[in-house]
This record gives C-alpha cells, sequence and structure tokens, in this order.
C-alpha cells in the first residue's frame, strides 16, 4: 500500500503544474496552489518515511509530513475567507494571531520534545510502532477548530449570497473540504484507533487530498471559478471600438480581437509583416507603414504612432499605434498594435474649422468675456475658502474638506493628524496696541506657520485666534515633529508694532492629535466621527492652555 502514497502523490503533482500552466495566477490561485503544495508534500514524505528502515530518517520524513499538514487547516480557511470576498479579515496585524495555532502545532513538529509529539518504537510491532503524543492531538484540535470556522463561514454565506457564480465558488470549496474531512476522520480512525484490525497502514487521508484537488481542479477549469480575468479580458478586447493585433517578441501573432477580422486577414500564429494588411494599403501609404514598421524595429521600446488612409468599403484614416509589452525587467516580450478609426473625427474637423474662421471674429470678444468671468469667478471660490485678513482657508473649507478626506483616509487605512492651536494672551495684545497691530501679529504668525508647514498641509483660521491644522499621510511621530517645528517657529517671529518700540513675540497653545489605525464602523457615519476628532483636538489644546500655555498636549486616537 505504500505505493498508493506515491501515485497520489504523482497525481497531485500533475494536476498543480496543470492549474499553474492553463491558468492566470490570481490571490486565490496561489492560495489553492498553497494547498495543493500541502497536499503533496504530505502523500510525498508518507511515501518516502515507508521506504526507509532507519529510525531517524523515517522520523524526520514523517516530521515533514506533519508540518505541511499542520498548514493544512490555516491555508484552507484563508482560501475560504478570500473566495468567499471577505480578505479584508486578513490584515497584517491579525494574520499572525489567525495563524498562531498552526505556527505552534509546526514548532511542536519540528522541535518534537521528548518525543511528545512523534516518536517510533522499535521493541513494539511493526503497526504500533510509531507512537502519538499528546502534541499531535493538539495538532488535530487545530486541525479541527480552522475546517469547523470555514464551514461556518461557507455555511453563512450560502445563506446571504444571492450572486450564483459567488454560490457555486463556496459549493465548490465546500464540497472539496467535505470530502477531505470524510477521508481525515476514516484515515484517523482506521490508522490510529483500530489499525490492529487491518494489520497494514491504509493512506486514507493521501487518497482524500487526492480526490479533494481532483474535484476542485474539475470544478475550477468546469465552472470557470478561478478564470474571471481571462474572460474580461478577452471580452474587454472584443467590445472595444478599436482593433487590436498582440504580437509577441519575434512578431508572431498571438491574439486579434473581432473589430480587426473583417478589415484584414490576419490569423493567430502566422509570422506579422506589411504584405499581410493587403491591398488597402498602397502607394505612398505602403511606404509609410514599412517605415513605421521599420521604426518599430529598430526603437523596441518606444511608442510609435502615425495616421493613414487605407481603402476598406470606402477610404478610411486610422491612426495605427505600436506600444511594447515589457515584462518585469522591462524586456519587451511583444507589442500591441492598435487601429482606430477617426474618419469621422477628421470630417468633423475639418467642418468645424471652416466654422470656426467665420465666427472667429465674434468668437474673440466672447472669450474675452469668458475670461473676465472665468477670473471673478476665481476670486468669488478665494474669497468663499478663505479668510479675508489672514488669508488661509476658512472653518467652513476646513470642515468640509476633512469629510472628504477622513472617508478616503478611513477606507483605505491612511494615518493623518490634525493640530487645533491658539496665540497666547492675544487680547492683551488687543488691548494694549490696538486691533490694527493684532491684526498685523494675526498674518505675521499665519506666514510663520505657513513656513513651518508643509506643501500637502492644510491651514485654516478656525475661529478668533484660534487655528486648526490638517496634515494628510501624518503619522504620530512625524505630526509631533512638525508640531515642535510650528512651535519654534511662532516664538522666533518678531512683529514690528511702530517706530521706538520693541516687536511682539507671540507663542501659541496646541493640541495635537494623530489617527493611525481605523475601524470599517467609523465609515457608517463620517460627519460624527470628525466632530470627535475636532473635540479630542480641542480638549487637548485646552489641556495646554490650562497648563501653562506656550505648549503641545499630544493625543492619539486608535
Amino acid at each position: 500500500m505504500i505505493w498508493l502514497d506515491f501515485s497520489m502523490f504523482l497525481v497531485l503533482f500533475g494536476l498543480f503544474f496543470y492549474v499553474l500552466a492553463s491558468s492566470t495566477v490570481t490571490v486565490l490561485h496561489r492560495i489553492y496552489l498553497f494547498l495543493h503544495t500541502v497536499f503533496m508534500i504530505w502523500t510525498l514524505f508518507q511515501f518516502v518515511s515507508q521506504t526507509t528502515t532507519e529510525t531517524h530518517f523515517k522520523l524526520f520524513y514523517l516530521s515533514v509530513s506533519y508540518t505541511a499538514l499542520s498548514l493544512l487547516g490555516i491555508g484552507w480557511f484563508v482560501f475560504i475567507v478570500f473566495l468567499t470576498g471577505q480578505s479584508y479579515v486578513i490584515r497584517k496585524s491579525r494574520l499572525f494571531i489567525l495563524a498562531l495555532p498552526a505556527l505552534i502545532s509546526v514548532a511542536a513538529v519540528i522541535v518534537n520534545p521528548n518525543g511528545m509529539f512523534l516518536q517510533i518504537n522499535t521493541e513494539l510491532t511493526p503497526l504500533k510502532q510509531l507512537q502519538h503524543g499528546p502534541l499531535y492531538w493538539i495538532m488535530v484540535v487545530q486541525l479541527v477548530l480552522y475546517m469547523v470556522v470555514s464551514f461556518i463561514i461557507m455555511f453563512y454565506k450560502l445563506r446571504v449570497e444571492k450572486a450564483e457564480r459567488q454560490r457555486t465558488q463556496i459549493k465548490t470549496a465546500f464540497n472539496g473540504m467535505f470530502v477531505l474531512v470524510l477521508f481525515a476522520i476514516g484515515d484517523l480512525v482506521l490508522n490510529i484507533f483500530i489499525i490492529e484490525r487491518f494489520n497494514r497502514y491504509i493512506p486514507l487521508i493521501s487518497v482524500g487530498m487526492a480526490f479533494a484537488a481532483v474535484y476542485l481542479v474539475h470544478a475550477i477549469r468546469r465552472n470557470k471559478v478561478l478564470d474571471i480575468i481571462q474572460t474580461v479580458q478577452r471580452d474587454v478586447m472584443n467590445t472595444m471600438s478599436m482593433g487590436i493585433i498582440v504580437l509577441d517578441e519575434n512578431d508572431t501573432i498571438i491574439e486579434v480581437n473581432k473589430v480587426i477580422k473583417p478589415i484584414f486577414r490576419l490569423r493567430i500564429g502566422d509570422k506579422f509583416n506589411p504584405a499581410l494588411l493587403g491591398s488597402q494599403f498602397k502607394g505612398e501609404a505602403s511606404k509609410e507603414l514599412k517605415a513605421f514598421m521599420e521604426a518599430q524595429r529598430t526603437r523596441p521600446l518606444e511608442r510609435h504612432e502615425f495616421e493613414i488612409a487605407i481603402q476598406h468599403d470606402k477610404y478610411r484614416h486610422v491612426i495605427v499605434q505600436s506600444s511594447p509589452i515589457l515584462n518585469n525587467k522591462k524586456t519587451p516580450v511583444g507589442r500591441v498594435l492598435t487601429f482606430q478609426d477617426v474618419t469621422e473625427l477628421r470630417l468633423l474637423v475639418e467642418e468645424t474649422n471652416n466654422q470656426n474662421e467665420m465666427l472667429q471674429d465674434r468668437n474673440r470678444d466672447l472669450l474675452i468675456m469668458q475670461d473676465e468671468l472665468f477670473q471673478a469667478n476665481k476670486k468669488l471660490e478665494h474669497m468663499a475658502i478663505t479668510d479675508g485678513l489672514t488669508g488661509c482657508f476658512n472653518r467652513r473649507y476646513l470642515l468640509y474638506q476633512l469629510e472628504q478626506e477622513i472617508v478616503t483616509n478611513i477606507r483605505y487605512g491612511i494615518p493623518f493628524s490634525i493640530f487645533l492651536f491658539d496665540l497666547d494672551h492675544f487680547k492683551s495684545i488687543n488691548d494694549k496696541h490696538g486691533h490694527l497691530v493684532g491684526d498685523e501679529v494675526l498674518c505675521s504668525t499665519v506666514d510663520a506657520v505657513r513656513g513651518a508647514l508643509r506643501f500637502t498641509d492644510i491651514l485654516a483660521r478656525y475661529g478668533g485666534e484660534e487655528f486648526t491644522v490638517y496634515l494628510p499621510h501624518t503619522n504620530r511621530e512625524q505630526a509631533d515633529q512638525i508640531a515642535e517645528k510650528l512651535m519654534e517657529s511662532v516664538e522666533q517671529n518678531r512683529v514690528n508694532t511702530g517706530i521706538g518700540e520693541q516687536p511682539i513675540s507671540v507663542t501659541v497653545s496646541m493640541g495635537v492629535i494623530s489617527i493611525e489605525h481605523f475601524e470599517p464602523s467609523d465609515l457608517a457615519d463620517p460627519k460624527a466621527f470628525l466632530r470627535e476628532l475636532l473635540a479630542q483636538a480641542d480638549a487637548a489644546l485646552y489641556e495646554a492652555k490650562y497648563s501653562g500655555r506656550n505648549r503641545i498636549v499630544k493625543r492619539k486616537l486608535a
């Protein structure tokens, strides 16, 4: 029976390369191929372990196979999560925690302390020599847990999912997993609990892995479960209005779309050259095409384009473009030729040019009026979003911008920070020097703050002497550095109040809040989330003021 393990390995090995060679490799493919690799390692090393009588070799081969088996549960769990469209669950911060039971099992297999996972007792009969310790049963438990959770996810998605394609994917995985679990239970019963009754080892779990893999591969090819990318690519090419020819590095045609076939008689596998384009290119057009092809040959990394007239059912203006296909090493591996009919565009351009000549004088005055109106609108728009005194953005613009930015930041996990600060003892400056000097202090302070900020940061006057800064793509450490720089810039700033008087120097109190992690629930009500952030920043500002002013109070949300 040991050759059955090896035969199952050969079956799995062949199916592995069949899937790899015949499908576009996506994330889902990679996860499935990981599972397939686990299947192959288990069957191969189970076979190898039975071909040797050396105890230490046998124990090593078994350890390798059980290491692979320990990863089966987490591999299948991740496969189900991605298959059911819940990949957002597998974040980097959570992946280690989710895989922890499997990693513990792998460590137990590799270390095998005092034979607590597996040991071979040569003093017993051959069928009883393989002794499973308590760590072995811990591995079994973690596999059961992963499988149970996977079944629960699939049951739930089948109950709520309406899309037929998604249901087909889930049913395929469910059936394959069910087959594997049945064989695994049978293997556990026959080869652990009642092996003495059969007087031989029967590799049921290897057979189950092969059956599950054969079923999954058959379902993948029959239902096109993992081939949606190829389908979309083909459909997109055939629905495009321009003709497309795809060539390999030897100028052999490997794909043409439906648009090009009625115009040029091209077949996949033919060598592409100008003669294949038939009688549509004549005289000067033929020479231009040959020059185009020569430029494509001598400068393969460049994109080439020319416009030509061809005779099909009637003369048509066509733009021919040639773009290289580069691999990850920036080496050309092929070329895409596109043929775009621009006849109607050319006729429209000619007609438009004739009309423009007649309307040019009238349009000149209209263009001048439009420009004046545009400039006036720009000024009005600028006035609507900026503070008239300091020239920075106003509170309304800031709140609108933050509402838009927060949704994007939460969706894509982009960190950001918010400063809220006001000038210390500003009222005393107004009382002592007057409001004109106070306005000058505000404007000068704004200029100093701008000098400490980045181009992408948004400075807004929140009200009175209170200002807000929004810092996109900024974590807490970066925000702290910018806040310190801002404080120093303001403190070093000097404002002249008049001849013979000492310049005024002001300080600011600041609340800093940084947001680095989000929960999907934050998207439910972005406005409420924004209000909470500003309330936190405001509380930090007031803490800075009541703690003695001229300081920064930092808070971190999430």
